[in-house]
C-alpha cells in the first residue's frame, strides 16, 4: 500500500503531518495521514464537512439507508481501492469498515471537477473512478437480468478477483468478512433467500461459504453458469 501511494505521489513525500503544523501550513496532498478504523466503525457518513481521499487497506462497505429503513449496499471497498468523500456526500453513501481498515487520507480542495492532485495522482484518481463506474454498471445488470443464484455467484466471483490470490497453496477461495445480510443487500435478496442460494451452490458442488471463508469447489463451472467475464474488472483481474 505504501509503495502504491508513493508511486502515485512521485517525488512528494509520504509522511504524516506534524502536529505543530496548522491546516494552512500543510501543503495540499503532499502529506498523507494514516488512520486506522476498527471493524464496524464509520469512515464517512453524509454531512461531513471535510473533503478527503482515502486509499484503503481492508474491507469496507458503501451503503445507503432508504426512508423506509431498507439498506442498500452500493459497493464493497477492498484493499487498494479509493474513496472520495465528496462523491459519497453527493450520493448520500455511508462508508463502514467490515474488517480492521488502514486508510491513507489526503485532504483535497472541493472546487473544480475533481481534486487538485499531481499528474500521476490525477491519472490514478480517474482510473479508480472509472473502475467503480464499471462495477456499478455490472452490478445493475446483475440485479436487473440475473436470477438469485446468478447474482450471488457473480458477486462472489468478482470479490474473489478483487481480493487477490490466496496465500494458501492449492486453495481456491478467499477470506470474506461479509455476512449473508451484506451479500443480500448487495444483490437485492433477503437474508433467508441468500441462505438458500448458498446452500444450493454448495449442494451443486459450486462453492462453499462457511466461517468467513469462500471456497470455490468448481470455479469454472460457476463462471459459466452465471456468465461471468472478468474483463470488466480491468487491472483487478490481473
Amino acid at each position: 500500500m505504501v509503495g502504491q501511494l508513493q508511486a502515485i505521489l512521485g517525488s512528494r513525500p509520504l509522511r504524516e503531518p506534524s502536529p505543530l503544523q496548522t491546516d494552512q501550513q500543510r501543503p495540499e496532498v503532499a502529506l498523507a495521514r494514516k488512520r486506522v478504523f476498527p471493524a464496524g466503525s464509520i469512515l464517512f457518513e453524509p454531512g461531513g464537512r471535510t473533503c478527503v481521499l482515502y486509499f484503503i487497506s481492508g474491507w469496507s462497505v458503501s451503503r445507503r439507508i432508504l426512508t423506509n429503513g431498507t439498506r442498500i449496499v452500493i459497493d464493497f471497498i477492498l484493499r487498494g481501492d479509493m474513496v472520495w468523500t465528496l462523491s459519497s456526500e453527493m450520493t448520500q453513501e455511508t462508508i463502514q469498515a467490515l474488517s480492521d481498515v488502514t486508510a491513507y487520507e489526503f485532504a483535497v480542495p472541493t472546487g473544480g471537477a475533481g481534486p487538485d492532485l499531481p499528474q500521476k495522482a490525477q491519472q490514478t484518481f480517474l482510473h479508480e473512478t472509472l473502475k467503480r463506474q464499471v462495477r456499478m454498471t455490472e452490478r445493475l445488470a446483475n440485479i436487473a437480468r440475473r436470477d438469485a443464484l446468478e447474482r450471488t455467484g457473480h458477486l462472489l466471483l468478482e470479490l474473489s478477483l478483487r481480493a487477490g490470490k490466496p496465500d494458501r497453496p492449492g486453495f481456491d477461495g478467499f477470506d470474506c468478512p461479509l455476512t449473508q445480510s451484506d451479500i443480500g443487500d448487495a444483490v437485492g435478496l433477503s437474508t433467508v433467500h441468500i441462505n438458500r442460494v448458498l446452500k444450493e451452490m454448495r449442494l451443486k458442488g459450486l462453492l462453499s461459504f462457511r466461517n468467513g471463508i469462500v471456497e470455490f469447489l468448481d470455479r469454472r463451472r460457476l463462471a459459466e453458469l452465471v456468465d461471468f467475464d472478468s474483463g470488466y474488472l480491468g487491472t483487478n483481474s490481473a
